[in-house]
């Protein structure tokens, strides 16, 4: 759901910046440069094109049933390039928001921008789940029509398989991001040299 991409994105452009902490503590602009680029192909190749297909596929469910009453999003010619500006921009705003707290020496605030921002989500999700659980046009869902997410094969199957593509993606470049910092604890704890990686 966009309410919910959108901050996603966000977090984890700050949990990203949590993770290439020791990289951006050190301050050299390359470690810099690799970590944001690490998280912008997370965000290219494992995240941003799920709400894309969702946005195409099942409108009213990605905009949980609100502001937009067309049946497809082709009646809103702007809205999926506004929504790839937006996700993108909120998602390096989340790395720069990390990196900023976090050369300020504020991991906990840093920690705090994405886990709140991950119960919002969830929050969001299952507080509302008459929104969030159907599937269908908004006239549908006005006319209490709508059916739940489960009995449609297609969707249940492409948001297992996007849940585990991003999920894996999310993981595989913290724990990235995170060895890539190690090596930084030996030269910070006093040896000149670089060692080899």
């Amino acid at each position: 759901m966009v309410q919910v991409d959108v901050p996603v994105a966000l977090g984890i452009g700050s949990l990203f910046a949590d993770a290439a902490r020791r990289q951006l503590q050190f301050g050299r602009a390359e470690y810099y440069y690799r970590a944001l680029w690490k998280h912008n192909l997370f965000q290219i190749f494992f995240f941003s094109w799920i709400p894309v297909y969702f946005l195409v596929n099942d409108f009213g469910w990605e905009t949980s049933h609100r502001w937009w009453h067309e049946g497809s999003v082709v009646a809103y010619p702007y809205y999926v390039p506004l929504f790839i500006v937006i996700f993108f921009g909120a998602a390096n705003l989340g790395f720069l928001l990390g990196r900023g707290l976090v050369l300020r020496r504020r991991v906990a605030a840093n920690r705090i921008v994405y886990l709140g921002i991950g119960a919002y989500s969830l929050a969001w999700i299952f507080a509302q789940t008459d929104h969030t659980f159907r599937l269908g046009t908004y006239a549908e869902w006005k006319a209490g029509a709508a059916p739940w997410f489960y009995e449609d094969r297609t969707f249940l199957f492409m948001l297992i398989f996007t849940l585990v593509v991003w999920a894996i993606g999310l993981v595989a470049f913290a724990l990235s991001l995170w060895r890539d910092g190690k090596h930084l604890d030996y030269v910070q704890s006093g040896n000149l040299a670089e060692p080899e990686r």
